[in-house]
């Protein structure tokens, strides 16, 4: 075997060598994410996921709400999305942003969650509480239960009467004759509130239309 052999041998014993060393360590990056992006099945749906416990609670809320079914069943077909839990959620939310709204003196979201009627009034509250040099703030919002009174759909428009019972904190402060006072209060809270939408409306946000007072 000549020299250039001998050399060539060598050179393709080297390559070999390294080439092995590198195949043969495990560097971290073995498993490559587009493989197992094509190996792995097909992700679970996200409503598939959030388990049985949604359904479950669905079906409870739908069975409390029997004499309803009707009037919910027409409601899901109208309006994208909707099922009764998420409406609750969404009206508790809707509360509790209305009182803060309305402690803040934020009138964009008033307009955004009540209907003109309702908002004149809000309105006409906070600017009462102004001439008299008050501020009011909340301390606790607590929704304790919630309860559907009442669906009524007519002429495209669907209300939802809804008992709210809640416990509220709040502080007013009021400043008179250069003497600041501070009250705290505590109200425990019976109404029902009157939820409005139109069915073909692309607006997702159910508005307040009527407050009635219980206690």
């Amino acid at each position: 075997m000549d020299i250039i052999n001998i050399i060539l041998l060598i050179v393709v014993i080297l390559i070999f060598m390294v080439l092995r060393s590198v195949l043969g360590k495990r560097t971290g990056l073995e498993k490559s994410i587009v493989i197992d992006f094509k190996e792995n099945k097909k992700p679970v749906p996200r409503d598939k996921i959030e388990n049985k416990v949604e359904k479950s609670e669905s079906t409870k809320l739908k069975q409390q709400n029997q004499k309803f079914s009707d009037e919910i069943n027409l409601l899901e077909k109208n309006i994208k999305s909707f099922s009764i839990e998420y409406f609750l959620e969404g009206a508790t939310k809707a509360y509790e942003m209305t009182l803060i709204a309305y402690s803040e003196e934020n009138k964009e979201t008033l307009k955004m969650l009540l209907e003109k009627n309702i908002y004149d009034e809000f309105l006409e509250s906070i600017n009462i509480r102004n001439q008299k040099n008050q501020k009011l703030e909340y301390s606790l919002i607590r929704v304790n239960k919630l309860e559907i009174r009442d669906i009524n759909i007519s002429k495209n428009t669907s209300k939802i009467d809804l008992y709210i019972d809640a416990n509220n904190e709040f502080v007013l402060t009021e400043l008179k004759d250069e003497e600041k006072s501070v009250n705290k209060n505590k109200a425990h809270v019976k109404e029902i509130w009157t939820f409005t939408k139109k069915l073909n409306s692309r607006d997702p946000n159910w508005r307040v239309s009527e407050i009635s007072r219980l206690n």
